[in-house]
């Protein structure tokens, strides 16, 4: 502890020059206006800045990719709480209450509920990289490809019980994240090399873009029902209603309220996502999907979860912004990044002649602690300095904007964010395509944020699962034979179940309240 506290000591004199706290906040403005562009995200402005950091000294540039990560990760929740449309696939799960705690006319209290989770978690995370990265990576290297596995068909379940209404919805549920399974197995085998659901077309060799089919599914899909119910609205009313320019008040003594009351939320989830970060491969969207599951599960009246309940939106975004840290835990120790946006850091601390692994933090201490202290930095001042202004401007030009407008806007934004991902106008197409798709799925009752999450956990639960089936020599007993997995397969089906027998529980209790009215 002493020498932990002695090289923080020396990091800190090192890493706190005006030029370095500059370099971050550059970062963090950077992160925002991209996360805040559906399609862009943080990771986008990442390799962007990447081939200007050659000349740049290592904790100048890694500071600035490091502040453009945490800007972007929070600024996903911007257009999530205005528009239901998340800039970042990590927003996905805050859109739920964000946005209906919007059309109260609630827009400020959201938007600053996000930011202030997001700080919270961040500072969480970063002191526990501070001071139990060696720790919790070994945690992260003793989960085995079988309870990694496990954990995402627990969360997939997870999210079907918990954002099911009903029997049927549960069910529609159960269909939506088989779609989405299925979305994510189309292109190469990666293991056997074979051709699956390509229908021969070569640009699908590669599978679905990652980027494509969120902003597909998520924003496209949104825009489509915008577009829907602005028309509704206008031919039934003959003018259209636009709850942002009804905002409601929001002060300290609320802001006050709200922290009591989502405490326990906002440290469990920072907890969550920074344990998530630690583990390879899992990311900031799976972890802001089972936060908003625990805290919905903790709570004692589950029913505000989706009407604009606090704790909906400070869970999921402490929890994704705890990633970002967490994540660079098997980074600095072990040389494996815990998500894309640790692996493109990795490629900037190569760029600086640093090659990560267990002997950085040795090597370069001073640079490493320096940059841990950065991190904190960079979130508190990131909000004060960076994020607030720019979300009382986007707000206030938001509110001013006409949606004849602002929609054609959005759509030619996600047109460009998914096409210079590859530089492929097949991009456009399969946007196209699928956000028709979805636009479909979602009025026939069918849960596409859970088509989503199916979609960006696929990957992992494929891998994972045929890698314990490589290891076990194609036995499946390897699942029951870990303590880990076993229990939280049996745990999947218990909830899913239970889901089930709760929501019939509650339509035959519905059901004879309706007969016992009518005999009245």
């Amino acid at each position: 502890m002493l020498e932990i506290l002695s090289n923080l000591w020396a990091g800190a004199q090192y890493a706190l020059t005006f030029s370095n706290i500059l370099g971050a906040l550059l970062g963090y403005g950077i992160g925002v206006v991209c996360g805040s562009i559906p399609g862009l995200m943080g990771v986008t402005g990442m390799a962007i800045i990447l081939p200007f950091t050659f000349t740049m000294s290592p904790l100048f540039a890694i500071a600035a990719m490091m502040g453009c990560y945490k800007g972007g990760c929070y600024a996903g929740s911007i257009t999530a709480a205005l528009f239901n449309i998340p800039g970042t696939p990590e927003a996905a799960a805050t859109v739920l209450d964000a946005y209906p705690m919007t059309l109260r006319g609630q827009q400020k209290r959201a938007l600053e509920l996000a930011l202030w989770a997001s700080v919270i978690g961040g500072t969480i995370s970063n002191f526990l990289l501070i001071f139990t990265a060696p720790p919790l990576a070994q945690v992260a290297l003793s989960v085995g490809p079988a309870e990694t596995a496990a954990l995402v068909l627990f969360s997939l379940t997870a999210v079907i019980g918990l954002l099911g209404t009903s029997r049927l919805a549960i069910w529609k549920g159960f269909i939506s994240v088989i779609l989405g399974l299925m979305l994510a197995s189309v292109g190469l085998d990666p293991i056997l090399s074979t051709r699956r659901y390509v229908f021969n077309i070569t640009d699908l060799d590669s599978g679905i873009p990652f980027v494509v089919a969120v902003i597909a599914m998520l924003a496209f899909t949104e825009i489509l029902e915008q577009v829907n119910k602005e028309r509704l609205d206008v031919d039934k009313e003959g003018a259209k209603l636009d709850p942002m320019r009804e905002v409601q008040p929001y002060g300290w003594r609320e802001r006050l309220q709200d922290l009591r009351f989502c405490w326990k939320d906002l440290l469990r989830s920072s907890l969550l996502g920074s344990f998530f970060g630690a583990l390879p491969g899992i990311g900031a969207a799976p972890a802001a999907f089972v936060c908003y599951g625990e805290a919905r599960r903790a709570a004692k009246d589950k029913e505000n979860f989706g009407k604009g309940d606090p704790r909906g939106i400070v869970a999921p975004e402490s929890g994704n912004n705890a990633v970002a840290a967490a994540s660079l835990i098997p980074l600095v120790t072990l040389g494996i990044p815990g998500s894309v946006a640790a692996a493109v850091l990795g490629g900037a601390f190569m760029v600086q002649g640093m090659i990560p692994g267990p002997m950085l933090m040795h090597d370069y201490p001073q640079v490493i602690y320096g940059l841990f202290v950065l991190f904190v930095v960079t979130d508190i001042l990131g909000a004060f300095v960076v994020a607030l202004p720019f979300v009382a401007l986007v707000r206030k030009l938001f509110s001013l904007m006409n949606y004849n407008i602002l929609f054609p806007l959005v759509i030619v934004f996600c047109g460009i964010g998914v096409y210079i991902e590859h530089f492929n106008v097949f991009s456009i197409r399969l946007l196209v395509i699928l956000g028709g798709m979805s636009f479909v799925l979602e009025k026939l009752g069918f849960n596409v944020s859970a088509m989503v999450l199916a979609f960006i956990l696929g990957p992992i639960f494929e891998r994972e699962t045929r890698t314990a089936l490589v290891m076990s020599g194609g036995d499946f007993s390897i699942f029951l034979k870990s303590p880990v997995a076993c229990t939280l397969l049996v745990l999947s089906v218990l909830l899913f179940f239970w889901s089930l027998w709760q929501k019939i529980k509650s339509e035959r209790g519905e059901n004879s309240s309706l007969l016992q009215e009518r005999e009245r």
